[in-house]
C-alpha cells in the first residue's frame, strides 16, 4: 500500500474521484483506491499490479496543482517582473509554449516532456512500495528536474516577450514615420507577392524597376533610421507611402505581409492571388514580361 497525504481533504477527494471514473472507463474495480478512515486527507492506494492510468491521474493532478503557481513565482521572483500586466503576458506566452502553440524556439525543442518528468517520479514511488508520502514533500524533493524545465520554458517565454515588444516598437516607429511624409502617389500601388519574387506596379500598371525600388528604399532608410529595413517590399512601400495598396499573394500568412499590414493597416488589402481578376492578371502579367 502507498499512502499519500495531501494538505487539504479536497485534494484527496479530487484524486480519488478521478481514479474511480477512469477505473470505470477501464472496467476495473476501483477498490484499489480509498480515503483513509483516520483522515480524508490521506489517499490509500492498494496496488497489486501496475495500472498506467494511476500514474496519469497523479501526474495530471500534480501539474494542475503546482504548475500555474510555480510559473507565476518564477516570473516574479526568478526574473523580477513585478508589473501585473507583464506577468500576465509572459504567463500567457509560457502556456502557449507548453501547449506547443508557439513553434520554432530552438531551446524548447529538446526539453523533456513535463508529463514524463512527473510521471517518472510517481512511478519510482509506487515501484519502491513507499508506505507513506506527503504530497508537499513530493513537490519539494522529487520535482527538481520538472521545475528546472519549467524555469527554462519561462526564460524562453521572456525572450519571446522581449522580441514582441521590440517588434511592436518597430511597427509603431514606422507608423509614426509614415504620418510625417507625403504619399508619392494618390492611386493604388499593386503588389504581386510570389514565392520567389515580389513585383510592384504604379498607378499606370508599370512595374517599378530595381533602381526605382532602391531609390524608395533608401528614402525609407533616411526617414526611419532603421538599418535592417526589408528592401524587397517594406522599405519601398514606406518610401512610396501609398494612400492604398493591393497585395495579391500566394502565401497570405507570410510574416513580411503581416508586418506590412500591421504598419499600413487599412491602407493595405491582402488578397489571394487566385482572386485576381482575369483582366488584372492578364494586364499585370503582360506588363511584367
Amino acid at each position: 500500500m502507498v499512502a499519500i497525504a495531501f494538505s487539504h481533504p479536497s485534494d484527496g477527494i479530487a484524486v480519488l474521484k478521478k481514479m474511480i471514473r477512469i477505473a470505470a472507463e477501464h472496467k476495473i474495480n476501483p477498490s484499489f483506491a480509498k480515503l483513509s478512515e483516520a483522515s480524508s486527507k490521506i489517499l490509500e492506494l492498494h496496488i497489486q499490479e501496475r495500472k498506467t492510468f494511476i500514474l496519469d491521474v497523479l501526474t495530471e493532478f500534480t501539474r494542475n496543482k503546482v504548475e500555474d503557481i510555480c510559473l507565476k513565482e518564477m516570473i516574479e521572483q526568478a526574473f523580477c517582473y513585478s508589473d501585473s500586466a507583464e506577468q500576465k503576458e509572459i504567463l500567457s506566452i509560457t502556456k502557449s509554449i507548453i501547449l506547443g502553440e508557439i513553434e520554432g524556439i530552438p531551446d524548447v525543442k529538446h526539453l523533456p516532456s513535463l508529463n514524463e518528468l512527473i510521471k517518472r517520479q510517481w512511478e519510482s514511488i509506487i515501484d519502491a512500495k513507499t508506505n507513506f508520502l506527503e504530497f508537499d514533500s513530493f513537490i519539494k524533493f522529487r520535482l527538481k528536474e520538472y521545475l528546472a524545465t519549467l524555469l527554462k520554458i519561462v526564460e524562453c517565454a521572456i525572450d519571446e516577450y522581449k522580441l514582441e515588444l521590440e517588434y511592436q516598437m518597430f511597427v509603431e516607429q514606422l507608423r509614426t514615420c509614415l504620418t510625417k511624409q507625403r504619399s508619392f502617389t494618390s492611386a493604388d500601388i499593386v503588389v504581386i507577392f510570389e514565392q520567389e519574387q515580389i513585383l510592384l506596379f504604379d498607378e499606370h500598371q508599370n512595374q517599378l524597376t530595381h533602381t526605382e525600388l532602391m531609390m524608395f528604399h533608401e528614402k525609407a532608410l533616411r526617414l526611419t533610421n532603421v538599418a535592417n529595413l526589408d528592401e524587397r517590399l517594406l522599405g519601398p512601400l514606406v518610401g512610396i507611402s501609398p494612400n492604398s495598396a493591393r497585395i495579391y499573394a500566394y502565401d497570405m500568412d507570410h510574416p513580411l505581409l503581416q508586418t506590412v499590414k500591421n504598419i499600413f493597416q487599412e491602407k493595405v488589402t491582402i488578397t489571394p492571388i487566385e482572386r485576381m481578376s482575369f483582366k488584372e492578371h492578364r494586364s499585370y502579367r503582360k506588363k511584367k514580361s
